[in-house]
Formats: structure tokens, sequence, C-alpha cells
């Protein structure tokens, strides 16, 4: 997904003249980003970590995936280009917000530059949103079976205006974005277990939770929902009479089944977002009758409190893991260079923004 560029502008590659991708993953509660180096040779490909970064963010600096203080984003690109070594260097970043729409969509098999232009007529009745106010994109994943001229893949409307922002946030860094990717489609690049028939991958966010369900890795639903982490530290801390930061402590500590006044006020907190999940699947399943889900996979910062895994198995009688994006650096995706010990902090989101470039 590309913004609009001034005429005679050129376009800036992904892959550094170095050989070098990263991945900017914005985020409520923190900018974090992936440098990679592309591995090639037989087999599938894979990637070398060259570093892992973190910059926490004020409150407020990033509301639902939209850059609300630009000056503050800025500053931390900045740092974290300074401290992992990308000052000027062309990034990939990554875009959220509850009014992205993902559809299927089938296309002629024509050049690129004539489906892009063919979009706006595709996307009138799938868009709800005026087209001049949002950035199209076309993601193919293969010819349709039995149609050769056809193109199988996925329609992405994002708003503009938060992909602009972000954008001019991390320009005003000395960075140049080369493209802007979908965090969730980043997310399941990542994570996803493309042997599996069907598997959720569930990213959640301080302000927002992406929910993909695959196929073998091919997108089926695709969805973010204006659900995260924070309501429920915020509902704690007025229930229970908390500051914000002890009820964010209290949160990871009490968790859903520890019993306490804490857990009942958490657990009535986090139902709609179990409803959100629950509809998402329910859709899966009664849009794809003959796919039978095989598990759903957790990340993100909401997805480590105690007793939520538990909770989702339980309401969907299916295995239920969470996952650290480290794990799968170090034993799918790539050699890790593990130069920074425990303080690894890479977010699935930065690492599968980068990984798109590799591939």
């Amino acid at each position: 997904m590309k913004t609009r560029r001034r005429p005679g502008e050129t376009a800036v590659p992904a892959v550094n003249g170095d050989g070098r991708i990263i991945g900017l993953d914005i985020g409520a509660t923190g900018v974090r980003a992936a440098v990679l180096n592309a591995v090639r040779g037989p087999g599938l490909p894979s990637v070398q970590i060259q570093a892992l970064g973190h910059i926490s963010l004020p409150l407020a600096a990033v509301v639902d995936g939209a850059v609300r203080d630009q000056a503050v984003v800025t500053n931390a690109v900045k740092h974290l280009a300074q401290e992992n070594g990308f000052t000027g260097a062309n990034v990939i970043v990554g875009t959220t917000n509850p009014q992205v729409v993902v559809r299927d969509l089938q296309m002629p098999n024509l050049p690129r530059e004539q489906v892009r232009l063919a979009l706006p007529f595709q996307a009138r009745e799938l868009v709800a949103l005026p087209l001049d106010e949002v950035i199209l994109d076309y993601t193919p994943f293969g010819l349709v079976d039995g149609a050769p001229d056809m193109l199988h893949g996925l329609l992405i409307a994002a708003p503009r205006l938060p992909v602009v922002a972000a954008v001019s946030a991390v320009e005003r860094a000395g960075l140049r974005v080369a493209t802007v990717d979908l965090s969730s489609i980043a997310t399941l690049r990542f994570l996803a277990q493309e042997r599996m028939t069907a598997e959720a991958v569930i990213d959640i966010g301080a302000h927002l939770t992406s929910i993909v369900v695959h196929s073998h890795g091919m997108p089926k639903v695709v969805r973010t929902v204006a659900r995260g982490g924070q309501e429920l530290t915020e509902r704690l801390a007025d229930r229970a009479d908390l500051s914000f930061d002890d009820a964010e402590r209290a949160k990871y500590s009490e968790g859903l089944t520890s019993g306490t006044e804490i857990a009942t006020i958490l657990t009535e907190g986090v139902r709609p977002l179990l409803a959100e999940i629950r509809s998402s699947l329910h859709f899966f399943a009664a849009t794809n009758s003959d796919v039978d889900l095989e598990r759903i996979s957790l990340t993100g910062g909401g997805a480590w409190l105690p007793g939520l895994a538990d909770l989702i198995a339980a309401q969907h009688a299916m295995p239920v893991e969470v996952i650290a994006p480290a794990h799968h650096i170090e034993t799918r995706w790539s050699t890790f260079m593990r130069q920074m010990g425990s303080g690894v902090s890479a977010s699935a989101v930065s690492v599968g923004l980068a990984m798109g470039a590799a591939a």
C-alpha cells in the first residue's frame, strides 16, 4: 500500500542498499522496529535478525491506530532509529484502524498497474467510505482455479488520513517510507502455521485487536476491532479506585482466575472482546463450512492477561496458545543473533512487515 507521491518523485525500495529490511510498527504504547537481512538459499526464505528495538510512547500519542501527537511519535522514531542503527534508512510501516476494509476480490489477471487503476471501480460496492478518503491496495494470492485469466486476492481499503499522518511522522524522523502494509496481515505472515487447515491469529493490543482467520496461510476473515488491553486497565482503575499504573500491575498479577474482586471486574470487562472474537469465528464457520478451525494463536501485550487463553479455549473447545514473537524468530523464521539477551522486544507486526519484503 503506497501513499500518493509527488510528480517526479521516485519509488523508495523496501530493501536498503546494504540488504537490510526494516519493519516499523507504530502502536498505542510504543514504536517497535525489526531490522532483518534476507537469507537466500535452498528451501523456504529465512531471515537473520540484526536488531530489534522498542521506544515507549505516552498515552494518547497514538489512539486507535491514528497518530495524534506527531512530534512525540517522530521523536520516538528518531531515537529508535539511532539506537538500532537505521538512521536515514528505507522502512516499511504498518497501519491498523477499525475502519480498514479487507474483502476477498477476484480481479482480471492484468499487469499490477492496470489492476491498480481498475480497483476504484471494483471497490465502490465494497467500501462505505468515499473513495477519495481511502487508500486502495490489492494483494493477489494466485490464479483462480479453472480461470487462469482471473486473480484471487484481497482488496484493502484504509482511511487515508491516518496513513498519511503515520508516514509524515516517520519521514520527519529522517526515514524514507517504502510502503505501508496492513498490520494484521503482517502478524499473520509471521505467526501463521501454514500446515494448518484453519487457524485464527489474534493480536491484542492496547487499543485495537486484529482477528485474522486463515486456511493454509490464505486469509479468510480479517477484522480490526476497537477493543484492547487499555480499556480493561481503565475499567479496573475506575471500579477498584486505583491509579492507572496500579491497575495495570494488578491486571497482570491477578488475572481472570484469582477469585478476587479484581478478577471479577476484569472478567466482566473482557466480555465485549470475547464477543467480537466469537462473532468473527462464527462468520468464518458460516462461510467456510467445509473447513474446521484447528487452533487459536494469541499475540500482543493483551494476550498475556492470566487466564485469558484458558477462557477462550473453554469457550471454543480448541487449543489456544499465547505466542511470543521471539519464539518464532528463533525456531521458525531465522537464525537469531542473540545480542540483546532478555531485552528482545520486537512485535509480531514489525517482524512480519519486514518478512513481506524478504520473501
